[in-house]
């Protein structure tokens, strides 16, 4: 009866999972906002597939690989570049004044899909998250131990909790850019920008104090 339970208390601890505010919310609430929509979507796709593909990693016996200092060190600072670019931009864009209706680089969604997949696959901590939403699982008693069926039953459930409240979140703000003014939305933006900032000097002290532990 207990492992009956798996996917919902996974697919709960996924979304709650989700909620904390990082890069990835940040880009979709700049699309979300703008009203694109199915860009913020490819965010979302993005990110789950690197969430998911670092769950594999940690399930099925790749992790140590990506413990090692160097290489984590490695992914912290391509993150704080990333984020870095991601704050400057925002920033430049919040001091202009377009049009609603008028499309720009935010409207696209490949590069919406591949910027979603890159903000997460800088984040090899991800593949902590998952063994220790493992060991809870087991220690509520719903999986005595992980074999190949459970461990992807544990991935799904889990990647659809994150997606879903991500997708949530879209949805949202999707509705409330309805309301804003052109001034507020631009004010958002550069709240944002300055976070995307403060996150890429975050990861940068990470990557440097790793490497140098």
């Amino acid at each position: 009866m207990k492992s009956l339970l798996l996917i919902p208390v996974t697919y709960v601890i996924g979304f709650f999972t989700a909620i904390p505010v990082g890069a990835t919310q940040i880009e979709i609430a700049k699309r979300a906002l703008r009203g694109y929509t199915r860009a913020a979507l490819m965010i979302v796709a993005g990110s789950v597939t690197s969430d998911l593909m670092y769950g594999f990693i940690a399930m099925f016996g790749l992790a140590p690989f990506l413990r090692d200092k160097k290489v984590v060190a490695f992914f912290w600072s391509a993150s704080a570049i990333i984020l870095f670019i991601l704050g400057w931009f925002t920033l430049a864009r919040s001091k202009k004044y377009k049009d609603i209706a008028e499309k720009d680089s935010l409207s696209n969604r490949n590069i919406a899909l591949f910027l979603g997949f890159s903000l997460a696959v800088t984040n090899p901590p991800m593949i902590l998250w998952w063994l220790l939403c493992s060991e809870f699982v087991k220690s509520l008693g719903l999986v005595s131990n992980f074999t190949s069926n459970a461990s992807v039953t544990f991935l799904l459930a889990g990647g659809a909790g994150i997606a879903s409240y991500l997708v949530t979140l879209t949805l949202i703000l999707r509705k409330a850019g309805k309301f804003l003014t052109r001034k507020t939305e631009y004010k958002i933006n550069f709240a944002l920008g300055v976070v995307l900032l403060v996150l890429a000097v975050y990861f940068a002290v990470r990557s440097v104090k790793i490497f140098l532990s």
